[in-house]
C-alpha cells in the first residue's frame, strides 16, 4: 500500500515526540479551557455564580437545560411504574418539563437507556439539581477516558479536540445529553476492551446499541466474531431492542414519532442517499486496510451518525460520534476543524454547515485510506 503523505508523517512523528513536561502544560491549559468554557453553562438553580468573586462577571445559565428536564421526568415515569413506560400517563409533567417538552417527545429512548437514567436519578436523590450534576460527572468521566486513551496513542489530539469547547460545553454542561453521554461512556469501555483484545468489547458494543442506535453499523462485526460471542451480541440486541415489544405498550412509538419533526424532506432525502453510502465506503475501507477491533469500533458509530445528522439537519450527532478517540487521528480532525471554523466565523459557518463540512471531510478521510493507508505499529 502508499504510505501517508510525508509531511503529515514526520509532523505526527514531531507532536509525539514532545517531552512530557511540554504535554503537561499543554493538557493543563486544555482541562483550564474545558472548565472555563463550560462554566456558563452551569444553571444558577445549581449554584448562583452572583455570590462568588470573579465567576459573578460571567454571564450564566439561568434554567437547566432541556435534555436534563426531559430525562428526568422520564426517570420519575420509570421510577413510579416501570410498565408506563411508553404510556407516560401516571406521572403528570411539571411547569418546567411541559414548557421544554411533550410527554411522547421526553426521552424516546430504548428500555435499557431508560433504566439506565432512572437508576442515576434514583442515585442522584431523585432531584433535577441532583440529576444534573450525575450527569456531569458522566461528561468528566468520558472527557477523563478520552484523555487516557490518547495519551496511549497521540496525546495531541485531546487538546486539538477540546481546546475549543464552546459547542461541547453547551452540550455537556448546558443541554447535557445525557442519553449521549452514557453511551459514550460504554463505547469507550468497549474501546479499551478492545486495546486489551478482549471479546467482551463485542458485548459492550452490543449493550451500546441497546442504549441508542448510533453504533448499529458495529453490529456487522458478528461474521467476524466467535461464534459464542456472536450469539450473545445477537441475543443482547434482541433482548434490549425487540423483546420490548412485547413487554411494553406503545414502545414502537420512539422509532416513529419524530420522523416529521426536525428536518426538511430535502434533509430525509439527502439522509437515505448519503447514510449507506458512507455504509459502504466504511465498510470498504475496513476491510481493504485491515481496520483492527479499535478503529472498528470508533468508525462503527459513523453511519448512523451521519444518518441521523443529515436527517435532523442536527451536527451533534455526528460530533458526538466523532469525538471517539481515534488511535490514527483521521477520524476526529472534522471536529476540532469544522468547529474552529464556526467559532471564528459563526455568522458565515452556521451549525448547519458544520455538519455539511465534517461529512465532506469524512468523505475525503475514506477516500484517502485507499490511497495513503499504511500498516502501523499500535502507539
Amino acid at each position: 500500500m502508499a504510505l501517508e503523505p510525508i509531511a503529515l508523517a514526520r509532523l505526527d512523528a514531531r507532536l509525539r515526540a514532545v517531552p512530557a513536561s511540554a504535554r503537561a502544560v499543554v493538557l493543563a491549559l486544555t482541562a483550564l479551557a474545558i472548565v472555563a468554557q463550560a462554566l456558563p453553562w452551569v444553571p444558577r438553580d445549581v449554584i448562583d455564580y452572583s455570590r462568588l468573586p470573579l465567576l459573578n462577571r460571567l454571564h450564566q445559565q439561568e434554567i437547566f437545560g432541556s435534555d436534563t428536564v426531559a430525562d428526568s421526568y422520564e426517570a420519575r415515569v420509570v421510577l413510579t411504574d416501570v410498565g408506563d413506560m411508553y404510556t407516560k400517563r401516571k406521572t403528570d409533567q411539571t411547569p418546567i418539563e411541559a414548557h421544554y417538552w411533550s410527554r411522547a417527545a421526553s426521552a424516546p429512548y430504548p428500555p435499557v437507556m431508560l433504566l439506565v437514567e432512572s437508576a442515576l436519578y434514583a442515585l442522584a436523590g431523585r432531584t433535577l439539581t441532583g440529576f444534573y450534576l450525575v450527569t456531569l460527572v458522566l461528561a468528566a468521566v468520558f472527557l477523563s477516558l478520552s484523555l487516557i486513551y490518547f495519551l496511549r496513542t497521540r496525546w495531541y489530539l485531546f487538546p486539538l479536540l477540546y481546546f475549543n469547547f464552546q459547542f461541547l460545553g453547551e452540550r455537556f454542561a448546558g443541554v447535557q445529553d445525557c442519553s449521549y453521554l452514557v453511551m459514550l461512556v460504554v463505547v469507550m469501555a468497549a474501546l479499551f476492551a478492545a486495546r486489551a483484545r478482549r471479546q467482551i468489547a463485542h458485548v459492550l458494543m452490543a449493550i451500546a446499541i441497546t442504549m441508542k442506535l448510533a453504533p448499529l453499523f458495529y453490529g456487522l462485526e458478528i461474521f467476524r466474531m466467535p461464534r459464542r460471542t456472536a450469539i450473545l451480541f445477537v441475543a443482547i440486541v434482541f433482548a434490549g431492542l425487540v423483546l420490548p415489544y412485547f413487554l411494553w405498550s406503545n414502545y414502537l412509538y420512539i422509532y416513529s414519532y419524530g420522523a416529521g419533526l426536525k428536518g426538511s424532506h430535502s434533509n430525509h432525502l439527502f439522509a437515505m442517499l448519503l447514510a449507506p453510502l458512507f455504509a459502504a465506503g466504511v465498510w470498504y475501507v475496513q476491510n481493504r486496510c485491515g481496520f483492527d477491533m479499535e478503529d472498528r469500533i470508533g468508525w462503527g458509530l459513523v453511519p448512523m451518525a451521519v444518518y441521523f445528522g443529515l436527517y435532523t439537519n442536527g451536527a451533534r450527532h455526528l460530533v458526538l460520534a466523532l469525538v471517539v478517540p481515534d488511535k490514527r487521528a483521521w477520524r476526529n480532525l472534522p471536529v476540532p476543524i469544522a468547529l474552529a471554523l464556526h467559532t471564528l466565523f459563526p455568522s458565515a459557518i452556521p451549525l448547519g454547515s458544520v455538519l455539511t463540512m465534517m461529512v465532506g471531510m469524512l468523505a475525503v478521510i475514506l477516500a484517502g485510506y485507499t490511497y495513503f493507508f499504511r500498516t502501523e505499529t499500535r502507539p
